[in-house]
């Protein structure tokens, strides 16, 4: 069943990326409406078998190392399909940027803040829970007023098995923050905790500089599993697989 985006387009068809070093999320849209969507593990050059004549323009949020971005970039220009690239701005839709060097904000971040903004219009809290977790804080009238970047629970994993020496764990079995009786369970739950632990710390921080009023909106592949293990207090939040991708028409309207 096709979905909607809440930007109407301004062209016939456009297909959205959002591209990771790892991974590149897609979606296609005719007009208002999403008629294809997926995730593309592994190198750039799996996009071609996106790429389609009846696309009128490519939209891409990129936060992949240089070589890879170089590499998507030269399929793009070899398409011959328009591309525009979304960078971080000083101010967007309502949302005005923190940073003094507004670049240095990573694109994904930004986006994700534009579209929670212009769904709520009012204070809010972003939290993107993929690779890394990053939890930015909007005040009501659009101003950014800081955020945090910590591991996600890939990176967690990924510390703990390259830098102890006898920290040794399998995968995981259930997903839980209860404490563990074994190490993997530990590893896997204490994970868990301190990501689950790090949001809510952030919301105590988020009171002091916006107040108690402010929606929660959440993205990223591991969002849906910190909404379930925050339990009852998450039963406001907002997840949006695509809220990044939602930034993208808005963002690159502006630029």
């Amino acid at each position: 069943m096709a979905k909607l985006v809440c930007e109407a387009s301004s062209v016939e068809q456009a297909l959205e990326l959002d591209v990771g070093n790892t991974a590149i999320k897609w979606r296609r849209l005719r007009g208002a409406e999403i008629i294809a969507y997926g995730r593309l593990a592994g190198g750039v050059d799996c996009l071609g078998q996106l790429l389609n004549a009846g696309d009128s323009l490519v939209r891409v949020a990129s936060v992949a190392y240089a070589e890879r971005e170089d590499q998507l970039r030269a399929i793009l220009a070899s398409s011959g399909i328009p591309y525009e690239f979304a960078v971080s701005q000083a101010s967007c839709a309502g949302v005005v940027n923190s940073y003094q060097d507004v670049a240095r904000m990573g694109v994904d971040r930004w986006l994700a803040m534009v579209a929670a903004y212009r769904m709520c219009r009012s204070a809010c809290v972003v939290i993107d829970a993929g690779t890394a977790l990053t939890i930015d804080i909007i005040g009501g009238d659009g101003r950014h007023r800081g955020g945090y970047i910590l591991p996600g629970a890939s990176l967690m994993l990924k510390v703990l098995a390259e830098g102890t020496g006898k920290v040794r764990f399998g995968d995981e079995v259930g997903q839980s923050m209860a404490p563990g009786s074994n190490t993997g369970s530990c590893v896997h739950n204490g994970k868990w905790l301190g990501l689950v632990g790090a949001v809510i710390v952030a919301f105590r921080e988020a009171e002091i500089v916006v107040g108690s009023r402010y929606q929660v909106f959440i993205t990223g592949g591991d969002g849906l599993t910190l909404k379930k293990l925050a339990g009852e207090m998450a039963e406001a939040w907002q997840y949006n697989e695509d809220l990044v991708l939602d930034g993208l028409a808005p963002v690159l309207a502006k630029a």
